[in-house]
């Protein structure tokens, strides 16, 4: 079960310990999807929830396989992921198609260098990720019941 929180710039995930290999565990949170709430959601495929998986940290080793716990993240790293993700190479196919298509008139073309300005950016993230990976931090800690 899902359980997101905002609380003073932290987001909050309930998720379930999947496997341990230190110093890093892999915690699993089901995010559903927005029709749960909907009475044919049991029998509707549209209604299934996607499973993403984290790897976090944790030097403790207070923590078993399939236990529950609370997965925590900055709210500000994670509209970051954003703009990473989504805003920047949207932003970067729209420019590149607006110049194509003005020096070409050729849509076909145009579409091929949009999409290909896509490669360098994604080649530069990958170059990057062990730096992105110390910006995006995780933390995890036991989830208790009230």
């Amino acid at each position: 079960m899902l359980r997101l929180q905002y609380m003073q710039g932290t987001i909050q995930y309930t998720g379930t310990i999947e496997r341990i290999d230190p110093p890093v565990v892999y915690v699993r949170i089901v995010q559903p999807s927005a029709c749960s709430g909907c009475h044919a959601g049991s029998s509707c495929p549209a209604s299934e929830g996607k499973s993403k998986t984290f790897e976090v940290e944790d030097t403790t080793g207070n923590f078993t396989v399939h236990e529950e716990v609370i997965l925590h993240g900055r709210y500000g790293t994670g509209m970051q992921a954003i703009l990473f993700a989504c805003v920047i190479p949207m932003t970067l196919i729209v420019a590149a198609l607006g110049v194509a298509f003005g020096l070409t008139g050729d849509e076909l073309t145009s579409g091929g260098i949009g999409l290909s300005v896509l490669l360098p950016y994604y080649g530069l993230l990958y170059l990057m990720r062990r730096k992105l990976n110390r910006k995006f931090v995780f933390t995890v800690s036991k989830l208790h019941y009230s």
